[in-house]
């Protein structure tokens, strides 16, 4: 009798532990085909969470502790695919990084959920021209707004055939798939307006009606991507209304709209976070921003975060002296520095090879170039490709007939003058004058009518 009694006590122990008493780890091991010695990392929406060690034959196995449920990246090299992850997971993968997407395959608990991931990437990826831009663009608003709906429907029959789908699993696939439907929707106007050139163009009064029985404060979705998307370009589009009405900066009154109206204080940090991590890199009013964000955001971290980032940006102020590059490597041989170029402006561009929008500013940098080649301004031209991409680096100087001076930062985005500038995205353009002072540490693009108009202020 005792020992029953002891054995009912224990269980009832068991029963009622607390939340953070469960597991949360899941167990991630595979093997990887074709390895280049490279790492693979995990990470949530927001940073790193697990750098994991890939053994010589390819094998890797590791643990990766306080874990919450939802969608996580993973990377080996350059490639990146996402999945989903859930404690108590004991998940195998198996790739091959010669056809990546295509080799993807999991095996163990988790599985289903994961492979299904997989085979949405690769149907989506088959869609062809109704993924591209170009396409969509030259559409009609029934015809744009027809494709959408068909795809939607394409994607939810596919997930119905699911059999063996974790239930909560399966929800939220299901709401991914409506907010990928009213994030593509949300594209149709930005789309028109790029490719009929038309920046007047507007969808007619009955085309947002899609968004009335979406929900904006849905906590539970926020570890859809899709959902983020969504409602991030909502708020964009809000703040972009609200500054065209005050006459103010659109990253600013994009802060103000989400303070106002985001009741949710979880989806709320999310925006502003969001917003300001890169936002504060491109504001041209940075006290205003700073202030405008501390007065908003209520997470501790996130504060400190962009603190720690308008300190330094502070400093890139307009006057301050330059941070410097030195002795990096020049296409035409040799090493360049920063005081090399002394008495003259400097106009960088920092970019690389698998950068679209840094490819897309070409034409108009070399148009700049040469209207200006005469000029007191050296154009410099920052490759931050990793070393391992070296040679595309030299191939497509020559292919694009590129000019200025061609330099090779020596460790891509953590080359020093890419971290002194607290670049985040690129292109990234910086004008320095003549004795290596700031002039404008995020200044306008070669395709911007501003930048002449700036070189002409500064009698260029």
């Amino acid at each position: 009798m005792k020992k029953i009694f002891f054995v009912i006590i224990a269980l009832s122990i068991i029963s009622c532990s607390k939340e953070e008493d469960q597991v949360k780890y899941v167990l991630f091991s595979g093997k990887i085909e074709n390895i280049d010695g490279g790492k693979l990392s995990v990470r949530n929406s927001e940073k790193e969470i697990k750098e994991i060690t890939v053994l010589e034959n390819g094998t890797f196995s590791d643990t990766i502790h306080n874990l919450d449920t939802g969608y996580y990246t993973f990377k080996y090299g350059n490639e990146t695919s996402a999945f989903y992850l859930k404690p108590g997971y004991n998940l195998q993968l198996k790739l091959d990084t010669k056809e990546f997407d295509e080799s993807v395959n999991y095996l163990g608990n988790g599985s289903e959920e994961n492979n299904y991931l997989a085979q949405v990437y690769l149907n989506k990826e088959a869609l062809g021209k109704l993924n591209s831009y170009q396409y969509l663009g030259t559409l009609d608003e029934a015809e744009y707004v027809s494709k959408m709906d068909s795809l939607k429907v394409l994607h939810t029959d596919y997930l119905n055939k699911q059999q063996n789908l974790d239930r909560d699993f399966k929800a939220l696939e299901q709401a991914s798939i409506t907010y990928g439907w009213a994030a593509n929707l949300q594209l149709h106007e930005p789309y028109k307006r790029y490719i009929s050139k038309d920046q007047t163009y507007n969808a007619s009064d009955n085309f947002y009606a899609f968004e009335k029985d979406l929900n904006l404060e849905d906590e539970n979705l926020l570890q859809i991507p899709t959902y983020k998307r969504y409602i991030t370009t909502y708020y964009r589009q809000k703040g972009s209304e609200l500054a065209k009405e005050k006459d103010i900066e659109d990253d600013i009154a994009l802060l103000n709209v989400v303070s106002k109206e985001v009741k949710s204080p979880k989806i709320k940090e999310f925006l502003l976070f969001g917003a300001a991590k890169y936002g504060i890199s491109y504001t041209s009013d940075l006290q205003k921003y700073f202030d405008t964000f501390m007065a908003s955001s209520t997470d501790e971290a996130h504060k400190k975060d962009i603190t720690d980032k308008y300190n330094k940006l502070i400093k890139l102020s307009k006057g301050k002296l330059s941070p410097k590059f030195t002795v990096y490597e020049n296409f035409k041989g040799g090493t360049t520095s920063l005081d090399d170029l002394k008495g003259k402006y400097v106009y960088i561009d920092v970019w690389a090879t698998w950068c679209g929008p840094c490819i897309a500013e070409i034409p108009a940098l070399k148009s700049t170039e040469e209207k200006y080649r005469n000029k007191n301004i050296a154009f410099v031209s920052m490759s931050i490709d990793k070393k391992k991409d070296y040679d595309k680096w030299r191939t497509m100087v020559v292919e694009k007939e590129l000019s200025g001076i061609q330099l090779f930062a020596p460790n891509d985005w953590k080359s020093d003058f890419v971290s002194d500038y607290g670049i985040m995205g690129i292109p990234r353009f910086i004008l320095i004058d003549p004795e290596g002072n700031i002039v404008n540490a995020n200044a306008p693009r070669p395709s911007s009518d501003k930048l002449i108009e700036t070189f002409n202020d500064l009698e260029i």
